[in-house]
């Protein structure tokens, strides 16, 4: 009996093609549209042929597989957007302007505007509640959030990404403790004892409390001569409920060392608790960056990793709000991927560029 002859490049490429449409609800994936994706993709990878015995086919697909993955992959990428974003045939539903729709009917309803955010991470984190609910477009998934509107609660916990840890990036707050001693020097020189820090996307509070631990360090038993405010802001509600109760897992207190943790804590069961010394030090509240005012006269300002989730231009706004909210000399700390952009260049001097440390001229 002679054994068939298969192209293992056309079912690598089928696998790979259907992993990759899994989530896009912003492009037509019909079975005509996959089709010619597979075509385009197979005109540009020559075929390699292999008999249908089982244990030499196995062996043959899985080196072509990792053999073929890059290009493979790059002629996926170019079949999308030659044939996913052009199909041959009229479609039913203009996506980019159903997504507009989605995006606008949040608005409506919740004033949460995301109109601005990267597009890209959007529709991705979109697409993951879509898949959940076994829903192929942007206009059926608005429809399910009018008719069950606790959708929306789920739809926000996936866009609003709140994972954090006391301390995060050790290194950052080393350069901030250099800030915030200078600071408090200048401070004690012009007698003015009023201190005023912003964490803007505080998610569950990890980083207003970290602030609060690492100026009592800072002021020892110089805390009482000086009023602080510590303003921990989140978009998410259910995130700053977090905060308020201040208990948190072992995890996220793992650059702390134990004489912080016995200072600062309390056992609760398997987490741990800020103390109220601590926990009294921070201002919670839900604040949307975009839309609302900003905090005035502010001595620091922290919003990291929020600003990866915004386009250039919106950017540019927080960096001017920011701007005014800071007196002169303050301190900006942002992400560690995040820069300062266009004219913001102008008015924020770096202090520590690779801490992303940056003050106001």
């Amino acid at each position: 009996m002679v054994e068939k002859q298969r192209n293992i490049v056309e079912e690598i490429a089928r696998d790979f093609l259907n992993t990759a449409l899994e989530l896009r609800y912003d492009i037509c994936t019909c079975s005509q549209c996959k089709s010619d994706m597979l075509a385009f993709v197979l005109s540009r990878i020559p075929a390699q042929y292999a008999t249908t015995e089982i244990g030499i086919l196995y062996t043959i697909i899985e080196q072509t597989r990792v053999e073929k993955k890059v290009e493979i992959a790059r002629a996926i990428l170019g079949a999308i957007e030659a044939i996913g974003k052009n199909p041959h045939h009229t479609l039913k539903e203009d996506k980019a302007a159903a997504f507009k729709l989605l995006l606008n009917k949040i608005f409506e309803d919740r004033r949460l505007d995301f109109s601005q955010y990267r597009e890209g991470f959007l529709k991705r984190r979109v697409a993951l509640r879509m898949h959940m609910n076994k829903i192929d477009s942007y206009s059926n998934y608005l429809l399910l959030l009018i008719k069950n509107p606790e959708e929306y609660e789920k739809l926000f916990d996936v866009l609003c990404i709140n994972i954090s840890e006391f301390f995060r990036d050790p290194v950052v707050w080393q350069s901030l403790r250099q800030c915030l001693e200078s600071l408090i020097q200048q401070k004690l020189e012009l007698n003015d004892r009023h201190i005023r820090i912003w964490s803007a996307g505080c998610a569950n509070g990890e980083e207003p409390y970290s602030v609060a631990i690492l100026l009592k360090e800072i002021l020892n038993y110089n805390a009482a001569q000086f009023s602080i405010e510590i303003y921990g802001t989140d978009i998410d509600k259910k995130c700053l409920k977090a905060a308020d109760a201040a208990g948190y897992p072992k995890e996220s207190l793992k650059n702390i060392d134990d004489q912080y943790l016995k200072r600062y804590f309390t056992a609760s069961g398997k987490d741990f608790r800020v103390k109220e010394e601590v926990k009294n030090m921070v201002r919670l509240e839900s604040r949307d960056l975009i839309l609302d005012d900003f905090i005035e006269a502010t001595d620091v300002i922290l919003c990291r990793n929020v600003f990866i989730f915004l386009g250039r231009d919106l950017q540019e706004q927080l960096l001017t709000k920011f701007y005014k909210s800071l007196k002169t000399g303050g301190y900006l700390i942002l992400g560690k991927v995040e820069m300062i952009l266009g004219e913001a260049k102008e008015i924020f001097e770096e202090i520590d560029f690779k801490n992303r440390v940056f003050r106001k001229k």
